[in-house]
């Protein structure tokens, strides 16, 4: 009786886990979403803000202001998916290409370390023609953790997984913190993402894109 409720206990929490159902990325009329995309280009210009596009075929994400990109970060690989519960489909996230996600923040938040400068005196004061206080760079001031999201207020979001040796300073995360959030997106006490974009980038190209985001949420246009 025992290893029978272990067992069924075992089956409960797999079938419960939120599992990520792997979804092609939709076919489209190429001349209607470039039409789109143009069109939404537009009133992101017209912002003054920074915002994102995610560009598919071309395979990078880019940080654009006022219409054109200011950095481009590569990326290997690119999944897309819905969340199931206990092996049932909660539904199709529909046509994402050439939307318009609002909002997005990085998860987890992006953290400077403190610089604290402690003032000295004549026997520390600098001299001429001898390099003083240098200062730090941005590798060195925000931690990168080897897997991190960005998350939208509509509920969509991208996991950003990063392979190989993270530049500067890292972010310890826990996997479990994770795993824990799926399965109770499983079970239904915490909401599920309409949609999961896992995106595979080089340590180098994704660490520079989760320093370089800006502090406000921006938009992310999805580009076929």
């Amino acid at each position: 009786m025992r290893g029978k409720a272990l067992l069924l206990g075992i089956l409960t929490l797999v079938l419960a886990t939120g599992v990520l159902v792997s979804q092609e990325v939709p076919p489209s009329d190429a001349g209607e979403k470039d039409a789109a995309v143009a069109q939404r280009r537009a009133a992101l210009a017209q912002t003054g803000r920074y915002y994102l596009e995610l560009l598919v075929s071309g395979q990078e994400i880019r940080l654009c202001h006022s219409g054109v990109w200011i950095a481009r970060y590569p990326f290997k690989d690119l999944g897309a998916g819905y969340r199931r519960i206990a092996l049932v489909p909660r539904g199709s996230a529909g046509d994402w290409i050439a939307d318009l996600w609002p909002a997005g923040r990085l998860d987890p938040p992006a953290q400077q370390k403190r610089l604290k400068i402690i003032p000295g005196d004549e026997t520390t004061s600098p001299t001429p023609g001898k390099a003083d206080v240098i200062p730090p760079t941005l590798e060195e001031l925000i931690p990168v953790p080897p897997l991190y999201f960005i998350r939208f207020e509509d509920g969509r979001a991208i996991e950003i997984i990063l392979r190989g040796e993270i530049p500067g300073a890292r972010l310890e995360v826990s996997t479990w913190r994770q795993r824990w959030n799926d399965f109770l997106a499983g079970l239904g006490l915490r909401p599920a993402e309409a949609l999961r974009v896992r995106v595979t980038m080089d340590a180098k190209d994704g660490s520079a894109l989760f320093r370089s985001l800006p502090q406000g949420p921006a938009d992310l246009l999805v580009v076929p």
